[in-house]
């Protein structure tokens, strides 16, 4: 990486978010149609459940979690999920990839739009050229994962946080400061970008990181606003540029 920005101050490294900021999506856990498919395909594993019965385990169990936790900003493992169900309702014990390979079908049929916003893996080549560049995100990682390679995202990311593998999800600050320790930045050298203010927004800047608002609704949040707004990709490195340059004229 370049030693661009290694001034104190000077923006050295851009997180982002990633559904709904770097990949346009839409899902639908909560169609029927779905768990009459995935109930077949379990009983190739020896799964026996009903749709109705699938459905209804899958909810509880996401809310049961989601209850046991400590966290003030829990967070689920569907993992875990789809684990508790093949063992409750089938001849088990399963190898992990089992589990995986149920949790990726689940996925697939609740998938009714996917794919990059234009010209993000562009950006964050450019990007990764002269910024530390890293990910997090509210995001499952028995899927994710898989997903980011599908696209081809993984390679851009230093440092990639799922909520999933810590218990927890934005606006935890816990997130925002592991990420850029990680990378070995503070948080006046650091942007975070994303589409969700409660979320996004508030975690980022309640850590002293500049916001970037991604194609959302500009508006204050518990007393927090974004810095700038981002409607198009394209747009990014111009703002990233005037971040630096206003730290400079600044300290001047």
């Amino acid at each position: 990486m370049s030693q661009v920005g290694v001034e104190t101050g000077m923006i050295r490294a851009v997180f982002f978010d990633l559904y709904g900021t770097l990949i346009d999506i839409r899902t639908d856990e909560g169609d029927r149609d779905v768990y009459a498919p995935l109930a077949r395909y379990l009983k190739y594993h020896g799964v026996h459940v009903p749709p109705d019965d699938l459905e209804a385990a899958f909810f509880s169990l996401v809310e049961r979690q989601l209850k046991k936790s400590q966290e003030r900003h829990p967070e689920v493992d569907v993992y875990k999920v789809f684990g508790e169900i093949m063992e409750r309702y089938g001849t088990g014990p399963y190898a992990r990839q089992a589990v995986v390979d149920a949790a990726m079908l689940f996925r697939s049929l609740t998938m009714r739009r996917f794919g990059l916003f234009p010209h993000v893996a562009e950006t964050l080549a450019h990007l990764k050229e002269r910024y530390h560049v890293g990910l997090v995100s509210d995001a499952q990682w028995v899927f994710t994962e898989p997903e980011m390679r599908m696209l081809g995202l993984d390679r851009f990311f230093e440092a990639i946080l799922l909520s999933s593998r810590f218990g927890y999800k934005k606006p935890d600050t816990r997130l925002f400061r592991e990420a850029m320790r990680r990378v070995g930045v503070k948080p006046e050298e650091s942007v975070y970008i994303g589409d969700n203010p409660p979320k996004d927004l508030v975690g980022s800047k309640s850590v002293g990181m500049k916001f970037i608002l991604f194609q959302s609704e500009w508006r204050e949040c518990e007393g927090f606003a974004p810095d700038a707004w981002l409607g198009h990709y394209a747009d990014l490195p111009p703002i990233l540029d005037r971040f630096s340059s206003e730290t400079v004229k600044s300290e001047r």
